[in-house]
């Protein structure tokens, strides 16, 4: 818990209230997030770079193809199309409270959770994604657009 410079008391925001957009894709579902690793790598010829790891997407199975579709047209195509994805954390009342943005998102890999003829539990949809860089901020959408004093920020 901490304390603003209004002295109100802030809390951490909940990891269960979120939405995922994906450009091209409607519907969403899911249900986990698995943020990438960003790390700063070693200065090289043009500077410092960073270096991402996976974005991972899960969800239950449903009819909607549009995950599948998206992995394999990646694997097909000799240059993939990118996407952009946004993962949108909302707060206790619903409202928009933090957002990241992927660019140059392309899925690597495609899985299903095992089928058990045993067991009730639903089948998972997971979809793993490299991503070109990203942005983070959390400007509540009442503030202008040019108001970035509060934002993080993770490029390259």
């Amino acid at each position: 818990m901490t304390r603003g410079q209004d002295g109100t008391v802030r809390l951490p925001f909940g990891n269960m209230r979120f939405r995922v957009e994906i450009d091209g894709i409607s519907g969403g579902g899911a249900f986990e997030v698995v943020f990438p690793e960003a790390r700063i790598a070693g200065r090289g010829r043009n500077g410092r770079r960073v270096l991402y790891g996976p974005l991972i997407l899960r969800r239950g199975l449903t009819a909607a193809c549009d995950w599948y579709d998206w992995w394999d047209t990646a694997r097909r195509a000799r240059t993939p199309a990118s996407r952009f994805v946004r993962i949108v954390l909302l707060d206790s009342e619903g409202a928009d409270a933090m957002r990241w943005r992927f660019r140059g998102a392309l899925p690597v890999a495609y899985h299903l959770s095992p089928l058990q003829a045993l067991g009730d539990a639903p089948v998972i949809e997971s979809l793993e994604l490299s991503i070109a860089g990203f942005t983070a901020d959390n400007e509540a959408p009442r503030q202008s657009a040019g108001d970035t004093s509060r934002s993080r920020r993770g490029r390259r």
